[in-house]
C-alpha cells in the first residue's frame, strides 16, 4: 500500500481542508447526474416496448436488486481511510488483485457508459432537431468534444454539474406532473402483454439504469465526513432516481403513443404537454446525456489516476499532463468511439452490465468480509451477511439475461486489465510515480478540481 492510500490529504502540503470538501448535497447531485442520463430517456421506452405497463414492476425490481449491492457499497465506503477511494477496503479484505479488478471494472463501466449515453444524445439530436445528419455522427462529435473538454478546464465542468442536474431533474419532474394530471389516459390492460418472463428479463436490461451511485465512492477523498456522507448519498440518490424512472414510465403510458422505442419520451411529452413539451423534453435529454457522459469521463479519469498512484497499473496510464490525465482521457475516447461505431444500444448496455456485475460481485464480497469483522466504526447492516450475500447472488444472476457474446467480450476486457496489472512493475516509472503520488495525496486529481470548483493544477501538476 502506498503513502497516498494511508495518508489523509490534511497531512500533505497544500491539501484540502474539511471545509474545502463537498457535502451531502453535492454527492447526491453527482450520483443522480450520473444515473439520470440515457437510462431515463432511452431505456424507459424500450422497457415499455418489452414489458408493457408491467415495465413499472421491472424498474422497481431492478431498483431493489441494485439496492442490495448499493448497501454493500455503503458498507465498504464507510471503511475507507482518509485519502482512499471509497472501495479501497476491498483490497484490504480480499487482497490487492481484487482491489484492482474492482477499480478496473468501474473504469470499464464508466467508459462503456459514455458510449451508451452519447448514443442516446445522437438519437435525440437526430430525431428532434437535425434529422439530416446520422445519429452516430452527432454521438461521435459529442465524444470528441467531451474528450477535448476533459483535457482542459474540467473544474468548470464540475462547477456546472449541480446546475445541470437541477435543470434536468426539474424538466423530468414537470413531465411527471403532466403525466399525473392526465393519469386517466393510462390503459393498464393488458398489464403483462408479453408474459411474466418479460418482466424479469426487462429488469435485467434496466440494471444499468441505476448504475452511477458508485461515483460517490470514487469521490471519497473529496467528501466531508466521508464515512457518514457517502452511505447516505448512495441511498438518497437511489431513491430519487427510482421515483424519477417510475414517474417517466407513467408519462409514457399516459402519452397516448402507440409504439415505443429509444425516443419515446420525447414523443410522449409532446402529447402530454403540447408542442413546447415536445421541444423541452428533448432539450432535457440532450442536457442529461451530455452531463452524464461528462460525469462518466471524469469518474473514469479519477479511477485511472488513482490506479497509477497505487502502482496497480503502469505509471504512464495515469500520468498527468498540465494537470490532466491525458492518456486515460484519450484512451477512453478511442474506446467509446469504437463502441459507438460497432455496437448497438443493446450490446453496449450488455457490456456495461458485465463490467458492473464484476464490480458489484467484488464489493459484495468485501461487504461480507466486513460483516464478519469486529466493529471498526464502519456501517453494519441488519441480518449480518444476509444482504451482501443476496446482493452477490442477484448481481451474478443478471448474467443469465446477457448474451453469451457480450459476456465473452466483457471477460476479455477484464482479462486485458489483469494483463495490464501484471505489467505494472516492469513498466513502473519511479520519478513520475512519486510525483503522481504527491498529487493524489494533496488532492490534485480530476475529481478534486471538479468538486472544488476551481483549478488545482498548479505548478507542481504541470511538472508531471
Amino acid at each position: 500500500m502506498t503513502t497516498s492510500e494511508v495518508a489523509g490529504p490534511s497531512k500533505a502540503a497544500g491539501a484540502r481542508t474539511e471545509d474545502d470538501k463537498i457535502g451531502l448535497l453535492a454527492c447526491v447531485a453527482f450520483a443522480v447526474g450520473t444515473m439520470i442520463g440515457a437510462g431515463v430517456f432511452v431505456l424507459s421506452g424500450l422497457a415499455v416496448q418489452k414489458a408493457g405497463p408491467a415495465a413499472l414492476v421491472s424498474f422497481a425490481l431492478a431498483g431493489v436488486l441494485v439496492l442490495l449491492s448499493a448497501l454493500s457499497f455503503a458498507v465498504v465506503a464507510s471503511r475507507a481511510r482518509p485519502g482512499e477511494s471509497g472501495y479501497a477496503y476491498v483490497g484490504r479484505s480480499l487482497g490487492p488483485v481484487w482491489r484492482f479488478l474492482t477499480s478496473w471494472a468501474f473504469y470499464l463501466g464508466g467508459v462503456i457508459g459514455v458510449a451508451f449515453v452519447l448514443h442516446a444524445f445522437g438519437t435525440y439530436v437526430h430525431d428532434f432537431f437535425v434529422g439530416g445528419v446520422d445519429a452516430t455522427v452527432w454521438a461521435i462529435g459529442a465524444a470528441v468534444l467531451l474528450t477535448v473538454l476533459n483535457l482542459g478546464p474540467a473544474d468548470l465542468i464540475g462547477r456546472a454539474e449541480m446546475a445541470l442536474v437541477g435543470l434536468k431533474v426539474s424538466i423530468l419532474v414537470l413531465l411527471i406532473v403532466f403525466a399525473f394530471v392526465h393519469l386517466g389516459r393510462v390503459d393498464p390492460t393488458p398489464f403483462v402483454p408479453h408474459g411474466a418472463s418479460s418482466v424479469v428479463t426487462t429488469s435485467g436490461l434496466l440494471f444499468v439504469a441505476y448504475l452511477g451511485f458508485n461515483v460517490v465512492c470514487s469521490m471519497a477523498p473529496e467528501v466531508r465526513d466521508a464515512r457518514r456522507t457517502i452511505p447516505r448519498a448512495i441511498v438518497i440518490s437511489m431513491a430519487v432516481v427510482a421515483v424519477v424512472y417510475l414517474g417517466v414510465v407513467v408519462a409514457l403510458l399516459a402519452g397516448g403513443i402507440s409504439t415505443y422505442d429509444e425516443a419515446s419520451v420525447g414523443r410522449a411529452a409532446e402529447h402530454l404537454m403540447g408542442s413546447w413539451g415536445g421541444v423541452l423534453i428533448p432539450i432535457g435529454a440532450v442536457v442529461s446525456t451530455l452531463s452524464a457522459a461528462n460525469a462518466n469521463v471524469l469518474g473514469s479519469s479519477e479511477i485511472m489516476v488513482r490506479l497509477a498512484a497505487t502502482k496497480d497499473v503502469p505509471t504512464l496510464l495515469g500520468r498527468m499532463w498540465r494537470g490532466h490525465p491525458a492518456v486515460s482521457v484519450l484512451g477512453g475516447g478511442v474506446l467509446y468511439v469504437v463502441l459507438l461505431l460497432v455496437g448497438s444500444t443493446d450490446a453496449v448496455v450488455a457490456l456495461a452490465n458485465v463490467a458492473a456485475i464484476a464490480a458489484m460481485a467484488t464489493v459484495n464480497a468485501g461487504a461480507v468480509a466486513a460483516q464478519h469483522r469486529s466493529p471498526d466504526g464502519g456501517l453494519r447492516l441488519p441480518l449480518g451477511v444476509t444482504l451482501p450475500v443476496l446482493g452477490l447472488v442477484t448481481a451474478l444472476a443478471q448474467l443469465a439475461f446477457i448474451p453469451v457474446r457480450e459476456i465473452g467480450i466483457g471477460v476479455v476486457m477484464l482479462g486485458v486489465g489483469l494483463g495490464i496489472y501484471a505489467l505494472r512493475h516492469s513498466l513502473h516509472q519511479p520519478e513520475h510515480s512519486a510525483r503522481l503520488e504527491e498529487q493524489v495525496t494533496r488532492g490534485d486529481t480530476p475529481m478534486a478540481r471538479a468538486t472544488a470548483g476551481r483549478s488545482r493544477a498548479g505548478a507542481g501538476a504541470a511538472k508531471a
